[in-house]
């Protein structure tokens, strides 16, 4: 299954989301890179369709270089 994480990088810099495609859940997915530009506030770098075995990958990869999971629902209200 696609994973629904979202990750942040050592210094806060940078936003990572993976996100499923509603119309293919099991098979793909997106995956959408954010700075963060002062408190809260992001600007969108890029966002791309990932296969669920690339995503998957690409999430333990960002895991061992040292990007943290973060809850995102924390972050909406």
């Amino acid at each position: 299954m696609y994973p629904k994480v979202s990750l942040i990088n050592k210094n806060k810099r940078n936003l990572v989301v993976f996100e499923r495609d509603l119309n293919n859940p099991f098979n793909e997915g997106f995956i959408i890179y954010w700075e963060i530009i002062k408190s809260n506030n992001k600007q969108l770098i890029f966002k791309k369709r990932l296969t669920t075995l690339r995503a998957q990958k690409k999430l333990t990869k960002l895991q061992e270089e040292g990007w943290n999971k973060i809850n995102e629902l924390d972050k909406v209200a």
